[in-house]
């Protein structure tokens, strides 16, 4: 992203005592469990069993000897009870029972290596049978009276302030100018005199109220940039609303069409008190310590309950081994724009997760919910134990991650190749299972949070998700641009369902995103992608699948792709050859429909070949400008005639349903080099389809209505009719009803309110 730094076994949601094997080269991994381990781990899904060592309620007390009768009050004693109970327990698992009700953390629940199990006494936290505990890191806020302008108030202690607050499980939002649309950026300048940053902006008001011409408190105010692949959340040292200029108290690095206050794009002014009016909003005004609440109508104060997070950190967890998290609800965790501001950075990586695991093995979430989170929704850090009897860090399955405040779950992180803690192959996470979980509404406080990151870690799978509602990347692979550094590699995301994110509110987003370097062994498999969408206001790329900036030895294969704002595929190449020969990315036997600008995006160009295009059903609408073509971008071969050594077509299908015959009079083209990595379009020299074939390309397609069942908007059946002539290109058939979670899967999905507005096309408008 720019230059800034079928179905599986699923025999392994047993939970504990489970070997991962990965077959390198395969499609998939079979998972198995670990001999005689079987006896030792808990059933899937949420507990059933109402038997175990220790109990905890929140009507207990801490004094107790925790049994049924007589539980614990809090979690931690129970964690205590378990270290004392360990060496007198072998052969079973140690069971810890947790009743109905919030369990609200005084400080972050912690394990360390003492808290540990074995591969034989594994030791389980548990919901008890039809209950729902929450652990939560926030505080309930009390005190509320209803005031004579019909805002309901409450005093908080001197020192307490929040940016998150909860009302009966559901997000409240502070107040904005512009509630229900964006202030739009017209000029960038620096005060300092500077030429590579910014902290000066003008702008124009297209949206309701605009700016007001008095702020209070305006050190508390937000400015929420909309970059590229950022969005940056500022603090305001002015504004002048008769120049319409607001200078920001840190500066942001300028470069054209990706950072900066860039001319067309949008920005959020929130937190502003005199914009507080719309039911639903809450504003805590820091001198006076007063939080004011605008109810929504048929909300009722004496049946409402307010959370704000206290915590940053729900649970932590260090060289932790065999410990299961089972039908808990972790929820409420914090975090805020610092008084310096927030700069960004892609994917939002750099804020934190209310769930930690370092260095940690045969650790297992199964079918608990991680939501309401400030920032990351759990993370897993490090490389396991050395020397751990299980080959796998850990686990998230049958969960469900909702709310969140940036992204949902995270393996890794950005490379480090220098200093401290370089990165080796070794001591990066690895051998990490995410599957059958449901991860929505993501992205409410930090728009680029990727709902599943992995980032440099090796051999992690992801398959079997329902992903959505979020506005940016559904799942990425690889945290590295160019060619070193990168042990992305083994990485699988296969049979996901992954829909219905940007939401025109971000940029440069695929639903399956590849930074993993020159690696092998990474497979993006049999997923189902759809209405991805990224900013109409001069933004660019929704993109389906997305190998980016260095990533090489990429095989994306039998998935479906409908409903892109941009093209259905990109690849962006990284502009300087790499030090010794690589694999090319190979995009194979895939249906890929209805892409807005093209079917195809390529941008920078390359010396060797880097992209293998073969036995694809390319399917779409568009006939004018750019989008008359089936290619976009950067289409360059050192000046030759035949390609086939930069970029390979073979036995592929394509049909436009908007050109007679399916067919456009020049599908094709080939462009000069071009030196901008960005969205432009280089001059093309279009190509007629028997042209494009007399270079070499594409000799073995063919133009031809592929015959699906029925692929009208909205009922999206893409199925191929027994006589199709995809099946004459070599097409494989293959079934993307299979995408998304089993019908195991336990959790349902919640509403969540939008964090941003959203701007999303008709669905006859791709």
């Amino acid at each position: 992203m720019g230059t800034r730094e079928i179905v599986s076994t699923m025999s392994c949601r047993r939970v504990l005592g489970c070997f991962v094997f990965l077959v390198l080269g395969l499609a998939g991994a079979t998972w198995a469990p670990a001999q005689g381990a079987e006896a030792a781990s808990p059933a899937a899904g949420p507990n059933t069993s109402t038997a175990a060592d220790f109990y905890v309620a929140i009507n207990g007390n801490d004094t107790w000897p925790g049994t049924l009768a007589q539980p614990f009050k809090t979690v931690d004693r129970a964690r205590v009870a378990v270290a004392g109970l360990k060496a007198h327990v072998s052969g079973r698992v140690i069971r810890v029972l947790i009743r109905n009700g919030t369990y609200y953390l005084p400080s972050t629940w912690t394990f360390t290596g003492q808290d540990s199990g074995t591969s034989t006494t594994p030791i389980l936290y548990a919901n008890y049978p039809g209950e729902v505990p929450v652990i939560s890191g926030g505080q309930v806020i009390t005190g509320w009276v209803q005031a004579a302008n019909g805002q309901w108030q409450t005093t908080l202690p001197a020192g307490t302030y929040f940016t998150q607050l909860w009302l009966n499980g559901s997000r409240r939002y502070r107040p904005r100018t512009t509630p229900y649309g964006y202030l739009y950026i017209t000029g960038e300048y620096s005060t300092t005199g500077g030429t590579t940053t910014v902290n000066e902006l003008s702008y124009e008001t297209k949206a309701y109220l605009g700016v007001p011409p008095t702020i209070s408190n305006l050190s508390d105010v937000e400015l929420i940039d909309f970059e590229a692949w950022d969005v940056p959340h500022l603090r305001v040292a002015s504004v002048n609303t008769t120049n319409q200029t607001i200078v920001t108290t840190a500066a942001l690095p300028k470069q054209t069409m990706f950072l900066g206050f860039i001319p067309g794009h949008r920005f959020l002014l929130e937190n502003v008190k005199e914009s507080f009016r719309i039911p639903g909003e809450f504003y805590l005004d820091r001198p006076t310590h007063v939080l004011s609440y605008l109810p929504k109508s048929g909300e009722s104060l004496s049946t409402a309950t307010f959370v704000a997070p206290r915590l940053q950190k729900i649970l932590s967890a260090a060289s932790l081994s065999y410990v299961t998290f089972q039908g808990l609800t972790f929820a409420h965790s914090d975090w805020q724009v610092s008084s310096a501001g927030y700069l960004g950075g892609q994917a939002d990586n750099g804020t934190p997760a209310a769930i930690t695991l370092t260095n940690s093995t045969g650790v297992v979430f199964e079918s608990d919910t991680v939501a309401h989170t400030g920032a990351y929704g759990i993370e897993f850090q490090g490389n396991g134990i050395v020397g751990g009897a299980s080959p796998y860090l850990a686990q998230f399955t049958d969960g469900l991650i909702t709310d969140a405040g940036a992204g949902g779950i995270r393996v890794g992180g950005q490379a480090v190749c220098s200093g401290t803690g370089t990165h080796t192959d070794t001591n990066v996470p690895q051998h990490v299972y995410i599957g059958n979980n449901l991860i929505t509404g993501g992205g409410r406080v930090l728009a680029v949070g990727y709902a599943v990151l992995v980032g440099d870690a090796h051999h992690v799978i992801v398959e079997h998700n329902e992903i959505s509602d979020y506005y940016n990347v559904g799942v990425g692979v690889g945290f590295n641009w160019g060619w070193a550094c990168n042990f992305a590699h083994d990485d699988i995301v296969r049979y996901n369902s992954i829909h219905d994110l940007g939401q025109g509110v971000t940029s440069d987003l695929g639903a399956l995103y590849y930074l993993s370097g020159a690696n092998t062994g990474n497979q993006a498999l049999n997923n189902r992608v759809h209405d991805i969408v990224h900013d109409p206001n001069g933004g660019y790329g929704g993109w389906g699948l997305y190998v980016d900036a260095g990533a090489a030895g990429v095989q994306m294969e039998n998935n479906l792709v409908y409903r892109t704002s941009d093209a259905s595929l990109h690849v962006n190449a990284w502009n300087t050859p790499p030090p010794s020969p690589v694999q090319p990315n190979v995009f194979k036997n895939n249906i890929l429909a209805y892409g807005a600008m093209g079917v195809m995006d390529r941008h920078n160009d390359t010396n060797f070949l880097n992209v293998i295009f073969e036995n694809n059903v390319f399917y779409y609408d568009k006939n004018t400008g750019d989008a008359n073509s089936i290619l976009y971008g950067y289409w360059y071969c050192e000046g030759k005639t035949a390609c086939t050594s930069y970029f390979e077509f073979n036995d592929n299908i394509y049909f436009n349903k908007a050109a007679s015959g399916g067919q456009p009079a020049q599908p094709f083209f080939k462009t000069p080099l071009f030196p901008m990595n960005g969205g432009q379009q280089p001059p093309i020299t279009p190509l007629t389809f028997k042209q494009w074939q007399a270079q070499g390309e594409d000799t073995g397609s063919l133009f031809a209505d592929p015959l699906f069942v029925n692929p009208a908007p909205g009922t999206d059946n893409f199925t191929l009719g027994a006589n199709s002539p995809a099946y004459g290109v070599g097409f494989v058939n293959f079934n993307p009803s299979l995408a998304g979670r089993l019908s195991t899967a336990t959790l349902t999905t919640p509403a969540n309110a939008p964090g941003y507005p959203t701007q999303i096309p008709a669905i006859t408008s791709f």
